[in-house]
């Protein structure tokens, strides 16, 4: 599509992350979650109504920011750090919870209300994208981790009252100063690869990202033998992986696991001895357990 508007518009059409002049451009949402802009003084009102027929239009009260929430986009973004409009008093501190929705979310404004309700203090959302951004949680340093809010909540308060599915990513609390940027960009990397790599997890945080960071540096040569060592093993039981995977997560606890799985408790202990007759890996100590969580996630991520 933007090919064929390109045609038609020439060099008065550009596409964009993020609108940003609205004084010269009408903004429309383009098929590729990006955004498409063109000239006004090129468009007529029968133009408008057409690209609107099959385009998103957006208005500038969507993008609008607070002073904060501009200092955070140029910070976090634009990797512009200003000390002397720093917004916050030295004794605050602040967490990312990074989000990425599957598809372009419009109601913004609507969302960050329904956000503010889950939270004691006043976050800043701020956009990179159409379906990305972040949360700043700031909060005072004698805030306890016990006071987050239940972020399970969120993402299903979005999917019943939005209908949307978002997925977010928990990081670490931080002092708000030169190096949280590399803090977000570390998180932001662990969300991508996590949320890659786990697609039906809606909540995502550092501790599950690990794995996924540690084979993800093997060398191809290493990957390629422990294919041939333990593929012929491990990849023709499907369900079988599946099992030992939801163990592993569940603390090595058969109850919960077959809970989960919807199993009997002895149908997944024979699951458990059979892996282990297969592989020669005892996962019911945590050394074992992690060589096999290491080694199923590096037969997914290849798979």
């Amino acid at each position: 599509m933007y090919n064929q508007l390109k045609k038609i518009y020439g060099d008065s059409l550009v596409r964009r992350s993020m609108p940003d002049d609205f004084e010269q451009y009408e903004w429309f949402y383009g098929p590729t979650n990006d955004y498409i802009g063109i000239e006004k003084s090129e468009l007529g009102e029968k133009d408008r109504l057409l690209l609107a027929a099959f385009l998103e239009r957006v208005s500038q009260v969507q993008f609008e920011m607070t002073s904060t929430e501009n200092w955070w986009h140029s910070f976090l973004y634009l990797n512009e750090y200003s000390a002397p409009d720093h917004p916050y008093p030295p004794h605050m501190q602040c967490r990312f919870i990074q989000f990425h929705f599957g598809q372009a979310f419009p109601l913004k404004e609507e969302w960050k209300e329904a956000l503010a309700a889950f939270f004691e203090t006043p976050i800043e959302l701020i956009w990179e994208n159409a379906t990305s951004g972040v949360m700043v949680e700031v909060f005072p340093k004698t805030h306890k981790p016990e006071d987050s809010p239940p972020y399970s909540d969120i993402t299903d308060t979005t999917a019943s009252d939005f209908y949307s599915n978002v997925k977010l990513f928990i990081g670490s609390t931080r002092p708000i100063d030169e190096k949280a940027k590399d803090s977000f960009d570390w998180e932001k990397k662990c969300f991508d690869l996590s949320r890659h790599s786990q697609k039906k997890m809606a909540i995502h945080t550092f501790e599950q990202a690990i794995p996924y960071l540690v084979t993800g540096q093997l060398e191809p040569e290493l990957v390629t033998q422990f294919k041939q060592q333990f593929g012929p093993v491990l990849e023709e039981d499907q369900e079988l992986l599946q099992s030992i995977k939801v163990y592993i997560e569940n603390n090595l606890n058969v109850s919960l696991t077959a809970k989960k799985l919807f199993m009997h408790r002895n149908s997944l202990q024979y699951r458990i001895d059979k892996f282990s007759e297969r592989t020669g890996i005892d996962i019911k100590n945590f050394q074992g357990a992690l060589a096999a969580y290491l080694a199923l996630i590096i037969l997914e991520t290849e798979k």
